[in-house]
């Protein structure tokens, strides 16, 4: 294998067959068939038999194939064939949920696909980092994971953390000089290497290795485990089935007891009722129910632009009580626009938005642009953004306010293109947040110039002398507190403000040190970042839905506190701080204030992780946004990490649960309601299965102590158990968001499933189907037992139907439309059919042991039936009117 490292970049795109302008794409499609994807092998995924399989890896299914094994044994074959039936009936039902789950997952796992910047026909594009080949050209830069191993041709100020690969926690500074032959993969410095952190700087690189064969792939095919993990509600209710499980068996064995004392059956089918009983009694289907929900509801999270990385987010979210969210390009547009400029003491108009370049710069209402040379130089090369046409429209590549400033450029008459050619790059001192400017060295005529732009109050602190009329002259205290005065008022009228200033006095080594000091001060531009048309609205639910919501910026306070007013984030009492009022707090200082702060500005991205302690230790579940890499550690601390899809880094994106797709504000918004629906309809049809499983043990307990034979067969329990689980019980999954969603306050995370209110609950209307369907069983039974067991076996079932209806709303059934939920429609009338059949036709009447039933017996039927729905429905009226807290439904 090549020694990339140890060859002259030049003989690398030799080796490789490529150039600067990157290979064609045809090319590329020709490497991608010969060496395949950009991935490492994912361990082998279930075969479908496999998944069909594993559904009988299920406690109730054994009792069930038991009760299988007793038929044969008894010689009572259509038994054995019927509930057979009914096993693979129910193993089918988990299977397709299971794989409708894994596809929905694996549908969200391409949509949140890294991404790779690379070149390819001279062009800048962003593609999926699989579809990378040898030979690519990437462009990289801090924040970014590595896509593939690659040597570096060109980089500025690089450094990179490679401990995942050598365990070295200092990052590696990168050359692209060539290297000895026997460098270790930590002394191979003009290498990147896949999965490893760029944190300092940029670079552009060839692509040597992918996927199998890079130095990551070669370590990670050898250990790649795949770990699956559980939410937190799947727990509780896994934890919760096995509570029922133990308190059922104990039931079941009472009645085991009792009808053996009877004497009526035989230890035979006593025990097969029993079995029979039991499965119906706990409802093994909610675990599948729990996933399906939390898939279904990513899926619509998706459709709504917020992509579910790690599943248990999609639970999460509706507990959210915080959301602490960046204010560029999430709470605003992104797209920044010079409207201000400040230089000599004259103050210019911009006309103009966004990234096209018409409009104008006014002075005194006269078009002008000629005195702003030296700001509009600096804006102008000290970038690395770049605007291109593409479909008639200027789109823009890299920083927003960067993309402004060329803009601005434009409108002022000055092209890149020609200032470029008589301003040759040299080098570049990047931009970070500690020193919170930029600063780009360029030679002109054998004369190297030092452009430098910032935050305003730091590139004064740098200034010694000021470009005045034309000429440049000592600064004095007068002219900063102008300039600062200028500042604080295009600050409190919601801009942002950057300074520029240059130097001719470079080093022929230029460092930040000895070149960011004792520069020329030339003015200020004031920008301004649009907020979202949807951001008052998104705060306004927030609010009603007891969120509170902070703006994390670093923008001046009163930039912040301007555009925090105008967007209704701020009332009365509310705080403004400072990164530096931050530092300077303890954290009981802080936990004492953190309720009352809405804005945080100014502040470092290594902040975000106090803010988030300080808002967990008052008890609260906090969704963080961010893009950067210094935003990692924030983003994994909080509850919901939440990753911008457009600027994000690949760092950041990793660490998060969840990514906006379109760095919206309004979409967490929208993405929490989605989460308090899911974690409803869950409770919706748990509450249902746990009603109707009630109903059924109640009716068998009260035949018992009351001396009446069994009023149900196994088969008529265990087909309706399918029945009431399988189809209504899924058909609440497809519930829509209720209106009062965000009107009421977050759920406690710590939460039983259960309350006693709702056991309660789930008590009460069990017995009131258990005593309907048991009054009526007594009814009929002098007609004998066949008829009296399809009465109460028909009106159990239509019980739980009506319950099904009643357990879609908190709100009464007058308020909502049947037609809103076609999927629970569809279940009803589905096993209001398969009732239908099981009465009246004849092959099912043998095996299911029925009888038809009359008009007048279904009126009966349908009476007492609706009493279970009515009851419901008044709990809903009187607990809403009386104590304004939830119904027993």
């Amino acid at each position: 294998m090549q020694k990339f490292h140890a060859l002259e970049y030049k003989q690398v795109f030799d080796s490789l067959e490529t150039g600067v302008k990157g290979i064609s794409i045809s090319e590329a499609e020709k490497r991608l068939k010969e060496y395949g994807f950009n991935e490492i092998e994912k361990k082998q995924k279930k075969s479908l038999i496999a998944l069909f399989l594993e559904q009988f890896n299920n406690f109730l299914i054994i009792l069930l194939l038991i009760a299988v094994a007793i038929s044969l044994a008894l010689g009572e074959l259509l038994e054995a064939a019927s509930m057979f039936s009914i096993i693979i009936l129910t193993a089918a039902m988990g299977f397709v949920q299971e794989y409708r789950a894994e596809k929905s997952m694996n549908a969200l796992e391409k949509l949140s696909a890294p991404q790779a910047r690379v070149m390819r026909e001279g062009r800048e594009s962003k593609i999926p980092a699989k579809e990378l080949v040898p030979g690519d050209l990437i462009i990289v830069e801090a924040g970014d994971i590595i896509p593939a191993d690659a040597r570096l041709f060109e980089e500025n100020g690089l450094s990179v953390d490679e401990s995942v690969l050598t365990g070295e926690s200092v990052p590696s500074s990168k050359t692209i000089l060539a290297l000895k032959t026997t460098a270790s993969i930590g002394d191979q410095k003009n290498m990147v290497f896949s999965g490893t952190t760029v944190t300092y700087g940029k670079a552009k690189a060839i692509v040597t290795s992918t996927g199998i064969q890079t130095e990551f792939g070669k370590i990670a095919s050898t250990i790649q485990t795949t770990a699956e993990t559980k939410t937190p509600l799947q727990i509780k209710f896994e934890e919760l089935a096995k509570q029922l499980g133990i308190g059922a068996l104990g039931l079941i064995s009472i009645v085991f007891v009792l009808s053996l004392l009877k004497g009526e059956l035989s230890f035979t089918e006593v025990l097969l009722f029993s079995l029979s009983l039991a499965v119906a009694a706990v409802p093994n289907s909610l675990p599948a129910i729990v996933t399906i929900s939390l898939s279904m509801g990513a899926g619509e999270l998706a459709k709504k632009k917020m992509i579910i990385r790690k599943l248990p987010a999609t639970e999460s979210l509706g507990a959210v009580t915080v959301i602490c969210s960046d204010k560029t390009g999430t709470i605003t547009k992104n797209e920044m626009t010079a409207v201000k400029v400040y230089s000599q003491f004259k103050e210019y108009e911009v006309t103009g938005s966004g990234y096209e370049y018409s409009g104008k710069i006014l002075l005194k209402e006269k078009t002008s642009g000629k005195d702003l040379e030296q700001v509009i130089r600096i804006g102008l090369l000290c970038n690395n953004a770049r605007i291109e046409e593409r479909d008639g429209k200027n789109k823009l590549l890299g920083d927003p306010t960067e993309g402004a400033l060329l803009v601005l450029a434009e409108k002022a008459g000055y092209s890149r293109d020609a200032e470029e050619k008589k301003y040759s790059f040299v080098k570049e001192l990047s931009f970070d947040s500690d020193r919170k400017r930029m600063t780009t060295i360029v030679k002109n005529n054998e004369k190297q110039i030092a452009l430098v732009k910032g935050a305003p109050e730091i590139i004064l602190s740098t200034c010694n002398r000021i470009l005045d009329n034309g000429k440049i002259r000592k600064i004095t205290k007068e002219d900063k507190e102008k300039i600062l005065s200028k500042n604080k008022e295009y600050a409190e009228n919601a801009l942002r403000v950057l300074g520029f200033a240059f130097t001719e006095d470079v080093s022929a080594k230029p460092t930040i040190e000895n070149t960011e000091k004792e520069l020329v001060f030339t003015g200020l531009v004031g920008l301004i970042d649009p907020a979202r048309d949807e951001v008052i609205d998104a705060l306004k639910q927030t609010k009603a839905a007891g969120i509170q919501t902070i703006m994390i910026t670093g923008d001046y306070a009163l930039t912040a506190k301007a555009i925090g007013e105008k967007i209704g984030l701020l009332e009365k009492g509310d705080l403004v701080v400072t990164g530096e009022e931050l530092a300077s707090w303890s954290d009981s200082e802080l936990d004492s204030k953190i309720n009352k702060i809405k804005v945080f500005a100014r502040t470092q991205p290594i902040q975000k992780s106090r803010i988030v302690e300080s808002l967990k230790r008052q008890g609260h579940i906090v969704a963080m946004t961010g893009d950067g890499v210094n935003d990692a550690p924030a983003l994994k601390k909080a509850d919901i990490g939440v990753s911008m899809g457009i600027t994000g880094t690949d760092v950041a994106k990793e660490v998060s649960k969840a990514t906006l797709a379109d760095d919206n504000f309004a979409t967490i918004v929208n993405a929490i309601a989605e989460g308090r629906n899911v974690y409803d309809k869950i409770i919706k049809s748990a509450k249902y299965l746990l009603s109707c499983n009630a109903g059924e043990i109640a009716i068998v307990i009260i035949s018992i102590l009351l001396g009446f034979p069994l009023p149900l067969i196994p088969l008529q329990i265990l087909l309706m158990n399918l029945l009431t689980d399988g189809l209504p019980a899924l058909g609440l999954g497809f519930e829509k968001l209720e209106d009062n969603v965000m009107k009421r306050p977050p759920r406690n995370p710590n939460e039983k499933p259960l309350d006693n209110q709702m056991l309660f609950s789930i008590i009460f209307f069990g017995l009131i189907m258990g005593l309907g369907s048991f009054y009526l069983f007594a009814e009929y039974y002098d007609q004998g037992i066949e008829k009296a067991r399809t009465i109460a076996f028909t009106t159990l079932v239509v019980f739980q139907l009506f319950a099904a209806i009643g357990s879609r709303s908190l709100e009464p059934f007058h308020k909502l439309n049947l037609l809103t939920n076609k999927w629970l429609l569809l279940g009803i009338l589905s096993s209001l059919a398969i009732q239908l059949i099981l009465v009246y036709w004849p092959p099912a009447q043998i095996i299911f042991e029925t009888t038809s039933l009359e008009i007048g017996e279904w009126i009966q039927i349908m009476i007492i039936s609706s009493m279970g729905f009515f009851l419901m429905e008044a709990s809903k009226i009187i607990s809403k009117a009386m104590y304004h807290r939830k119904a027993f439904y």
